[in-house]
């Protein structure tokens, strides 16, 4: 069990909805926004520090085995990007305090960027090609949230183009996946790589004949 593999991500969700339960209280909402940004830096330095010790870290959410259970994986690349998710995340919180209007706060700036850096982490560590899918749209819903915040007619025009491609692009994501799944017969990276693999030897094998 290594739990600096999933806190990335659980850590901005919990963060999320303790703001929400703090709806009605903006100095509680600005003490969580940056209580949880310094939180999410703890641990993503925490998992990079565990990363370059022991060069991956997998965890198994559920204790379902895989490829059958949702796996979160970090590696040197995605320990890094974490890392960096954790600075800005935190630079981005401290700013915001100073920026965001008490418009844009009432109507759940502080939830919805905790929403965000929670997809952003997700993506980061997944190690499944569909959980890679849910993680860009729960990145998609809080940037399309955050983007119309204020409801301005040129955030809205903006928005507009903004959810049509990226509709389109979650469309031809989804094809991607299933046309992956039914050529390969699973969609965790490892296991897709494994089977790959075995399918180039046993190509080449019967080449060589």
């Amino acid at each position: 069990m290594r739990p600096e593999v999933a806190l990335p991500v659980l850590l901005p969700l919990l963060s999320g909805a303790i703001s929400l339960m703090f709806w009605r209280s903006r100095p509680m909402q600005r003490f969580i926004a940056v209580a949880g940004n310094v939180a999410l830096f703890v641990v993503s330095l925490w998992l990079f520090v565990a990363v370059l010790e022991d060069g991956y870290i997998t965890m198994q959410m559920g204790s379902w085995p895989a490829p059958f259970g949702i796996t979160l994986v970090a590696d040197m690349l995605s320990a890094v990007m974490i890392l960096l998710t954790g600075i800005i995340g935190l630079a981005m919180g401290i700013y915001s305090l100073a920026t965001t209007g008490r418009g844009h706060e009432r109507f759940g700036y502080y939830p919805l960027m905790h929403l965000l850096l929670a997809g952003v982490a997700g993506a980061f560590l997944t190690g499944d090609i569909f959980n890679l899918y849910v993680w860009f749209e729960v990145m998609l819903v809080a940037s399309f949230a955050l983007l119309t915040l204020g409801g301005e007619r040129a955030q809205m025009e903006g928005a507009i183009k903004y959810v049509t491609l990226n509709l389109l692009a979650s469309v031809i994501f989804l094809t991607a996946v299933g046309l992956l799944y039914g050529t390969v017969g699973s969609l965790n990276m490892a296991d897709i790589a494994l089977r790959m693999d075995e399918a180039e030897h046993s190509h080449g094998s019967k080449c060589w004949r």
